[in-house]
């Protein structure tokens, strides 16, 4: 019989309610950098994250002993077959690590099978693909009929997210610096999402925060159709105003007759780094299968 484990990084931001619920998933930590010291994610918190965002700081893949020990556990519990699952590899070496750390294992034992997957996605774009990997297994699903929905579902997700600043985003050069400076000038709140080929683009640049956030819902809306859906609201930081606008975001998505659930969650140190406090992004993933 087929025992099937699932392992991710943590920029796939899955959140809590998922990880407590299955115990066949397993998180490898990104790293953070933070003044020449090496964290792993989850080690530190993030009001300490904060604190230090405007030092010398940046990110880093997962130490590749941690990946092979995470796969080496699912092994020794008993799981024959892994699906791995990565934030976009356009945006991230880590599922070039994961591939190579798996190829390397199963040279090692032919009864081990890895299937290492590029969500093409990011964050809770990427969580909700893992989400319905779970599903699939708990309801029987053989390996190879998983990858193909896995891979359906790829095509059907998708995150959108506004960021109250645009410093951290050229800091980390994924936008210019004139172009920062000038959005910042004209409070300019950009939604960024993730193309097809898990590539970051700008979807609209509009002046104001709430503004923005009203843009993004509508631009979700667009993108689930009349199609039943599972969806995530994530933020960055503990801000009240931030808070309460992910509350109201899960109440509108969790009202439509076609959602079938709304996960709250928050976004990873790695992500936070290169967007700061105050981030709030939603993720969809549309379901053409019936749910």
């Amino acid at each position: 019989m087929e025992k099937i484990g699932i392992i991710v990084d943590s920029g796939c931001d899955v959140p809590q309610d998922i990880i407590k619920k299955y115990d066949n998933i397993e998180v490898v930590p990104l790293r953070t950098i933070i003044n020449n010291k090496e964290y792993d994610e989850g080690t530190f918190s993030e009001e300490f994250l904060f604190e230090h965002l405007d030092e010398k700081i940046t990110t880093s893949l997962p130490k590749p002993e941690n990946v092979k020990l995470a796969i080496e556990n699912m092994i020794e519990k008993g799981y024959n077959k892994i699906i791995t699952l990565n934030i976009s590899k356009n945006l991230s070496g880590t599922y070039n690590l994961f591939k190579m750390i798996s190829e390397g294992i199963m040279k090692g034992n032919n009864e081990i099978e890895i299937a290492n997957i590029d969500t093409l996605n990011i964050s809770i774009g990427s969580a909700l693909i893992v989400y319905k990997a779970v599903q699939y297994i708990e309801d029987g699903k053989n390996f190879n009929e998983i990858i193909k929905l896995i891979q359906e579902d790829i095509k059907n997700a998708t995150v959108f997210y506004v960021v109250p600043t645009l410093k951290y985003l050229a800091r980390g050069g994924r936008i210019g610096k004139v172009s920062a400076m000038l959005g910042q000038i004209m409070n300019i709140k950009p939604i960024i999402s993730v193309n097809d080929e898990g590539i970051y683009y700008t979807v609209s640049k509009i002046r104001g925060f709430n503004r923005s956030v009203e843009a993004l819902y509508n631009e979700i809306l667009k993108y689930i159709g009349n199609n039943k859906f599972v969806a995530g609201v994530v933020i960055s930081g503990n801000g009240e105003k931030v808070k309460k606008m992910q509350e109201i975001l899960i109440s509108k998505l969790k009202s439509f007759s076609n959602s079938i659930e709304v996960f709250k969650g928050k976004v990873s140190s790695t992500l936070s780094v290169h967007t700061g406090p105050d981030l709030i992004g939603i993720g969809v993933l549309r379901l053409n299968n019936g749910g």
